[in-house]
């Protein structure tokens, strides 16, 4: 889309021949400008990044990697373009199984494809921000997506030579703005909006960066249904309400009224498509438009089974390996019901209480599979590794990620207030 009159009007550009897919612009004038996105296919995984450049307002483009002799993957695409300067830019690449993003420093002409190789091997960017030429972060949705997408940020100081984790910059991060001045420097926006703030560094002689995040409100969850709410002011002329998922495809049109009856309205989605099929777990978008106001929402569907359902199910399965456990783990204690320590092979005896002492231990985080290390350490890497049936640790993590709560616990009380 182009406008010459300050938004007044658009006209539709044509991109057929030159992408399937375009996520990314940037201009430096009326003229000069890129466009980033993938081509090769209309499914994701048959795409390969575009690096479109035009000089003349849009009127012609050149793909600026047609030639860079780089051996893109399939299921590759460009998703955020930024230039620091008319020499140094970066390119967010996303990709459900690796990380990448590319860089040029001759204001566009060449690009160089660099890895991202941080320990939590990061996959699936969106959002990228260079402070410098050196200093940057990439993030997005990282590994387990899309049912449970963990969110992750890599950050480098070097470049892009090296990566280590940054998630205390912030998780889900779409996109990154810069400030030109401090002390807030630049903002990004993903699970929450993060303001990012510069710091005297005396070691380097230069400024660093320090993460600070708006008050932040919890992701709503849902499991049978997802209910959204909408105030249609007398005189509408059309309400609609559509569900995307993650990457904007449509998934369903759940309302479309011409003259809706107006006051406080209520809707549900049962989660199904279009076709009536189910749509599985994972994060969901929609946008409530009435006339020309819209208003858009997210929600998390962690788990098909709601919280309750899931402990009643963490009991049988603790029940089911009890035997196994208590030869495995005669060393590992935990804090009992009240306190004092027990052995994790006498909790197995009453699958709550080793729940509970699970969750009170440290040992399991509700809602962060991540940093529940009982999931991570011990049946991941540790002495439980290969013990469990891969139903059963997808279970856990379901458990662990709708609350981790406990059957027979009061209504209004979850595990995490142990």
């Amino acid at each position: 889309m182009h406008t010459a009159d300050g938004g007044e009007t658009w006209n539709s550009v044509s991109m057929a021949a030159h992408a399937n897919l375009l996520i990314d612009t940037h201009f430096t004038d009326d003229t000069h400008g890129w466009v980033v996105g993938g081509i090769g296919g209309t499914t994701y995984d048959r795409l390969k990044p575009v690096v479109l450049f035009t000089a003349n307002g849009g009127k012609t483009w050149e793909d600026k990697l047609q030639d860079s002799g780089i051996n893109f993957p399939r299921g590759e695409w460009g998703w955020k373009i930024q230039f620091l300067d008319d020499r140094v830019g970066f390119v967010s690449l996303e990709n459900d199984t690796a990380a990448a993003i590319l860089k040029t420093t001759d204001g566009g002409q060449t690009w160089k494809r660099i890895e991202i190789t941080d320990p939590q091997r990061n996959v699936n960017l969106e959002g990228i921000g260079f402070l410098d030429e050196m200093t940057g972060w990439v993030g997005g949705w990282g590994s387990g997506f899309p049912s449970n997408p963990l969110g992750t940020t890599s950050g480098t100081a070097d470049g892009g030579a090296t990566w280590s984790d940054a998630n205390d910059v912030g998780r889900f991060i779409n996109r990154f703005r810069f400030t030109g001045s401090e002390p807030i420097v630049a903002y990004a926006s993903g699970g929450t909006i993060y303001q990012c703030i510069a710091t005297p560094d005396t070691e380097h002689a230069r400024i660093s960066v320090a993460a600070r995040r708006a008050a932040e409100t919890p992701l709503p969850l849902a499991w049978d249904s997802l209910v959204i709410e909408a105030q249609v002011p007398e005189n509408a002329m059309r309400l609609t309400i559509t569900i995307f998922d993650p990457r904007q495809t449509l998934v369903k049109i759940l309302v479309d009224e011409k003259s809706p009856t107006p006051g406080s309205r209520t809707f549900k989605w049962d989660f199904k498509n279009e076709d009536g099929a189910e749509t599985g777990i994972g994060h969901f978008m929609y946008r409530v438009s009435i006339d020309d106001a819209a208003t858009t929402g997210m929600v998390a569907r962690p788990g098909l089974a709601s919280p309750a359902e899931l402990g009643a199910r963490v009991v049988e399965m603790i029940e089911r390996y009890a035997p196994l456990a208590r030869r495995s783990h005669d060393e590992l204690v935990l804090p009992g019901a009240d306190g004092t320590p027990a052995t994790l092979k006498s909790l197995f005896n009453t699958p709550r209480d080793l729940m509970a002492a699970l969750i009170r231990g440290g040992w399991v985080v509700p809602g962060a599979p991540d940093r529940s290390m009982f999931l991570v350490a011990i049946i991941g890497t540790g002495p439980m590794q290969g013990e469990l049936a891969q139903v059963d640790v997808d279970l856990l993590s379901e458990w662990i990620t709708a609350g981790a709560v406990i059957p027979g616990l009061e209504s209004d009380q979850t595990a995490s207030k142990l």
